[in-house]
């Protein structure tokens, strides 16, 4: 008699008899047991594998390009879907308009204390409340101009 194992599948979690031509097998055969198999899996190849990466993104590629009204036509039947994303958007972006300017998404290497400015050559970068991420600069010299 073959002895028995527990499932690895963390909502099962229940005793089953491995197949003897699966060794090494640590899921049971349910179906929801199968599909976190298959899910753990695919995700440790794309963690560890830069050619199924690449061929799941040109895959991906391919059928945007083949289906691009998918998501027009989602939506369009989805209405509670549609309604319920554009109220937690709505949500985000009130709390991005919020945010403190020492607690910015992006861009937090920079130094807020003040300091008497020195000549020499800066970057200069708009800090707005509602920057997600750097997205303009420009280089500047500033030169200590003397009033005496």
């Amino acid at each position: 008699m073959q002895k028995r194992k527990r499932c690895r599948n963390k909502d099962c979690d229940e005793l089953f008899t491995p197949c003897p031509q699966v060794p090494n097998q640590e899921y049971c055969s349910k179906k929801e047991c199968r599909q976190a198999r298959k899910k753990e899996w695919n995700r440790k190849k794309l963690a560890e594998d830069e050619d199924y990466r690449e061929a799941r993104k040109d895959a991906q590629k391919n059928w945007r390009k083949k289906n691009p009204d998918y998501w027009k036509q989602y939506r369009a039947r989805q209405k509670d879907y549609v309604q319920k994303n554009r109220q937690q958007q709505r949500a985000r972006n009130r709390k991005r308009q919020q945010v403190d300017l020492d607690n910015l998404i992006a861009k937090t290497d920079e130094s807020l204390v003040k300091k008497a400015v020195l000549t020499g050559r800066y970057r200069l970068i708009p800090v707005r409340g509602d920057m997600i991420a750097k997205t303009d600069e420009s280089i500047v010299e500033i030169i200590a101009i003397s009033t005496g």
